[in-house]
């Protein structure tokens, strides 16, 4: 009730008060009239000091009722509610009803901008208080303040793993919609009707009110859990790269660079292709068991014999292994595709594995044969690798050092080539009659010549800077069958 009313209804509480005293008065005169008529003569005299003392008794009595009940209505207008937040008197409104509605406009006001549901999570206290209507906050300036002031949330889906809160999305749609995503590749593979899948981790989806920079798009929220890093490293391929040296730069190893880019083929690099080096580790992992009847092979085993046939360190397979097979069933457990466990629940034998027998030899080995392994040729610094050097194909190493030092065999065998060959200037070739040969260039002495036979180890030249060379160094080459390939597939330096 405003203050206009409430002296309207003043007014009007005073015309009664007087109608009632007036109604009185002619109540009484009536009542004078009656008892003087009925009454006996000797109560005639009392008549009318009984009416004015029954009429007063009366007024007073609607009077009083009059003033409570103007008492509770005024009473009832005056009270109001203090609303209180985090400590701070921020409104003064007639009931409770009227912040619900405040605070309903400006949800409705600020979700409209955002396009969410909006969500107020400050704590409110109403203290009960008494004030007029000119001391209450307008519902307009409540809106207002509360757009203003107060922390505003919307409405979220939070992804959480293991208890962790790792994203938030805009809805339960979109976060269902990653989650499928993440199984998508997995349950292709599958026959749905015997398989189930799930997820390794403990994976929980709740509605929890967040601020709206929080929430992501889908797809960076399912490429953030499929790295497990929003981190971003890329190299550009550049001329002579190749998986292992862009793996050995970044301090990888090639699987992880295969991990970390699964289309990559990482024998046919391009130049300017753009390789990640961030290698996956998914926040979450997609479990499936599925159940399988299948034939697989049982391995068969290996037993050796020793012969003085055959040199040490020589091998030959006396009876060739053959595998056996046989029937299983059983459930087979897979993370992110790959088999981790098996639970059999039967197998049955098909046939039986043959098992391999390997001869062994014990004779002697000449020291001019052989061992099929290689040590250092030299002792010096690498200069140049293996690959296209200059524009053209550089066919082995380079180790420099000074004039003189020497040049030992690689690995025991026969000299075919001891004399100057054009670029090679003086070239030794060692055959080890194996498949391989090895290449000694740019000597300055020699000390062997073609048809020797040399063992493991043995000094065969010097290092020198004949043909052409930049200076003193071996060139050290390695061929398998005539095909030169990389020394240091072999040596270190």
């Amino acid at each position: 009730m405003n203050q206009r009313n409430m002296v309207l209804f003043q007014r009007k509480l005073k015309m009664t008060i007087m109608k009632i005293k007036l109604f009185g008065k002619s109540t009484s005169l009536i009542l004078q009239r009656k008892l003087h008529n009925v009454l006996p003569a000797k109560y005639k005299r009392y008549n009318k000091r009984i009416v004015v003392y029954a009429l007063s008794v009366l007024c007073l009595s609607v009077i009083i009722s009059t003033a409570l009940l103007l008492n509770s209505v005024v009473n009832k207008a005056l009270t109001a509610f203090e609303v209180h937040m985090d400590g701070k008197v921020i409104a003064v409104v007639r009931n409770q009803e009227d912040y619900d509605k405040a605070v309903e406009i400006a949800k409705q006001e600020i979700g409209e901008i955002y396009q969410q549901e909006i969500v107020f999570t400050e704590e409110i206290e109403f203290l009960q208080v008494k004030a007029a209507s000119d001391k209450l906050t307008e519902i307009d300036d409540l809106v207002k303040y509360l757009k203003q002031t107060v922390d505003i949330k919307v409405k979220s889906v939070a992804i959480k793993v293991d208890g962790e809160i790792i994203a938030y999305v805009k809805d339960m749609r979109a976060a269902e919609e990653i989650l499928e995503e993440i199984k998508a590749p997995y349950v292709v593979a599958l026959d749905t009707n015997n398989a189930s899948v799930g997820f390794t981790e403990k994976v929980e989806l709740e509605e929890i009110p967040t601020h709206l920079a929080d929430i992501q798009p889908v797809e960076a929220v399912l490429n953030f859990i499929l790295k497990g890093t929003d981190e971003t490293r890329e190299h550009i391929v550049e001329s002579g790269d190749s998986s292992w040296t862009i793996a050995r730069k970044y301090e990888l190893t090639v699987d992880d660079i295969q991990k970390a880019n699964p289309d990559l083929n990482p024998e046919k690099l391009k130049i300017g292709q753009v390789i990640s080096l961030v290698v996956p580790k998914p926040y979450i992992n997609v479990k499936s068991k599925e159940y399988a009847e299948l034939v697989e092979a049982v391995p068969y085993e290996t037993e050796t014999q020793t012969t003085d046939t055959l040199y040490k360190g020589d091998r030959k397979i006396v009876v060739q292994g053959a595998e056996g097979s046989r029937e299983v069933k059983a459930y087979i457990v897979k993370e992110n595709g790959v088999e981790v466990d098996r639970e059999i629940i039967e197998e049955k034998l098909i046939s039986e594995p043959t098992t391999r027998v390997v001869a062994e030899g014990t004779k002697p080995r000449p020291a001019t044969m052989a061992t099929g392994s290689f040590s250092n040729p030299s002792r010096g610094r690498l200069t140049s690798v293996f690959g296209t050097r200059w524009g053209t194909k550089h066919t082995g190493i380079d180790i420099a050092n000074s004039t003189g030092t020497t040049v030992s065999a690689a690995d025991a065998g026969k000299v075919s080539f001891a004399a100057s060959n054009g670029s090679y200037g003086n070239l030794i070739i060692i055959d080890h009659e194996n498949g391989y040969q090895t290449y000694y260039a740019h000597l300055s002495k020699f000390s062997v010549k073609k048809g020797d036979r040399v063992y493991k180890g043995q000094k065969i030249g010097e290092v020198g800077s004949t043909g052409r060379s930049t200076g003193p160094h071996l060139h050290f080459e390695v061929r398998k069958n005539g095909t030169p390939i990389n020394p240091l597939n072999f040596v270190k330096y």
